[in-house]
């Protein structure tokens, strides 16, 4: 199992998926106060208060994982991997989508933001997946040739 090349992207794309955790993006909304002046509300936006974005992450772990421990059945291990970066993509638009609304929501005050690491890391993960599924199709083809050697 760990003598593939794919057992080993398929790790890192989990280990990759459960630091995304992390703050996505950090929100800064100026407020006006009368009694205390101009002033700014940091609102971080991260995965862990947002429950659809927490069950994807939780799935975009747990499926290369799960993927790991099929390698007995590399269509299965494939058609997983494919899922898990379905499943990445969803992540990612969802959260995009979150924070057009968090700037869109304050919209008589003016809002800044800025992307933090943790917006970086489902690339890596999608980037992992993509050579886990490369290696899969690899083996596919060498059991296929050797199946005609046979």
């Amino acid at each position: 199992m760990i003598q593939r090349i794919q057992t080993i992207w398929l790790l890192l794309a989990t280990l990759v998926s459960a630091l995304l955790f992390l703050d996505w993006y950090t929100g800064y909304v100026y407020k006006a106060d009368i009694a205390q002046g101009l002033g700014s509300v940091v609102k971080r936006l991260t995965v862990t208060e947002h429950f659809p974005s927490l069950i994807l992450v939780v799935v975009m772990a747990l499926i290369p994982l799960i993927a790991i421990f099929m390698f007995k059945n590399r269509k299965q291990q494939r058609t997983l991997t494919q899922v898990g970066i379905l499943s990445c993509i969803a992540f990612i638009s969802v959260n995009l989508m979150r924070i057009n609304s968090f700037t869109t929501s304050t919209a008589p005050t003016p809002t800044n933001g800025s992307y933090q690491p943790g917006s970086v890391l489902p690339l890596f993960v999608i980037l992992f997946l993509i050579l886990a599924w490369r290696g899969i199709s690899k083996d596919e083809k060498l059991v296929r040739s050797m199946d005609r050697l046979r």
